[in-house]
């Protein structure tokens, strides 16, 4: 089934439907692409439980289990824990969708994370009608059949699993963030950054390291930790919400300011915006180009593909700063309770950064995502 045709059987679902919406056990029970996530829901019945009126269900198809046919072999709290986070707090309408225009949707798996509302999935509707959602450590899925009316909400069928987001050292360490992870133990601030609810990081990319070199390694623990605060907001910030000229206090207190010149990019301060709403456990993780500084916001050039450092003494290095301050065992996350170790939950997924900016393709990768204290490949 091509994913353009959602909108077609749209209208044939709400054609079917009539007047009348069904029970959610009958819009499950009388799909039979759904037919293994109707017997999860049937089993592990705590999966809906607490769902609101006005409501969304992410269905993954029959496909979507063939891929991890290892999946329901796992407990029943794994289970249930990563259905719930296809549970959505809101009535989502894929007919109702912009173009462009990400949606950022509370789910019903509050537990092992550290963000206000529970972890969230992200809807953005792309070209040719193709809505894609998207989840922790690059999870992604289409909509493959839109807006299944039930009463008090509606049912969307998707192809792919969702993964919850992971703590933030391993997303790091998925995306090759692994400078910016290092400078977390140097400076001291992993533990504040992992366990504290509701930030807003900002990750420069490992090249941006590498063009300051002495410029940051040769910092003192404490001076490093200002730098570090300086990426960091005390709220969850969204792509949505960089307006121009919008201004943000950190947790150093300085402040950052959004500007958007004429080709939509975005900087913040000094440094491009490359990949946004890359969604961890306590919050939301966008990735810059350049490492950013209390002392010399800088002023971004436009026509420069990578924005010039901010630090008078850089001087650019080939090896990557702070690797070394890496621990080998980094699956350690907010405290909640354990979720039990996957055994294996496919997506549609990648963790290359250009996938993750262009958000239009994706691939099966073998990703580690930890979810309290747990892990799970992708």
């Amino acid at each position: 089934m091509k994913n353009s045709s959602w909108r077609s059987l749209l209208a044939t679902s709400f054609f079917a439907a009539g007047l009348q919406a069904q029970t959610l056990d009958s819009v499950l029970a009388g799909e039979k692409t759904l037919s293994t996530f109707y017997s999860l829901v049937q089993k592990y019945p705590d999966i809906i439980k607490g769902l609101p009126s006005g409501a969304t269900v992410l269905a993954p198809n029959n496909a979507a289990f063939v891929r991890n046919d290892q999946f329901v072999k796992n407990s029943p709290d794994f289970i249930t824990s990563v259905l719930q986070y296809h549970m959505l707090q809101t009535k989502v309408l894929a007919g109702n969708l912009v173009a462009g225009t990400p949606v950022f949707t509370d789910t019903l798996l509050p537990s092992w994370t550290n963000i206000t509302g529970g972890l969230r999935v992200e809807i953005l509707k792309q070209g040719g009608n193709v809505v894609a959602l998207v989840g922790g450590q690059g999870s992604r899925s289409t909509l493959v059949q839109g807006d299944l009316p039930f009463t008090g909400g509606v049912v969307q069928i998707i192809d792919s699993l969702l993964v919850p987001p992971g703590n933030i050292t391993i997303t790091c360490q998925e995306y090759n963030f692994t400078s910016f992870e290092g400078a977390l133990y140097a400076s001291d601030v992993l533990v504040k950054d992992s366990t504290t609810a509701n930030l807003t990081i900002f990750a420069p990319q490992n090249a941006a390291f590498q063009a300051l070199g002495s410029a940051i390694t040769s910092m003192s623990s404490s001076d490093l930790a200002k730098i570090m605060d300086f990426h960091t907001l005390n709220e969850v910030i969204y792509s949505t919400s960089f307006k121009n000229n919008t201004e943000f206090t950190t947790v150093e207190g300085g402040k950052l300011t959004v500007s958007r010149t004429g080709n939509n990019a975005i900087f913040i301060n000094s440094a491009q915006l490359l990949a946004p709403d890359i969604m961890i456990g306590n919050g939301v993780l966008h990735v810059i180009d350049n490492v950013l500084n209390p002392s010399s916001s800088g002023t971004p050039v436009e026509s420069l593909a990578t924005q010039m450092p901010v630090f008078a003494s850089a001087s650019s290095v080939t090896n990557l700063p702070f690797t070394s301050n890496i621990l080998v065992s980094t699956t350690s996350a907010p405290a909640g309770s354990a979720l039990p170790t996957a055994t294996s939950v496919k997506s549609s997924s990648s963790k290359a950064l250009a996938a993750a900016i262009a958000r239009e393709t994706g691939f099966a990768a073998g990703l580690m995502v930890a979810i309290g204290g747990a892990a799970m490949l992708i």
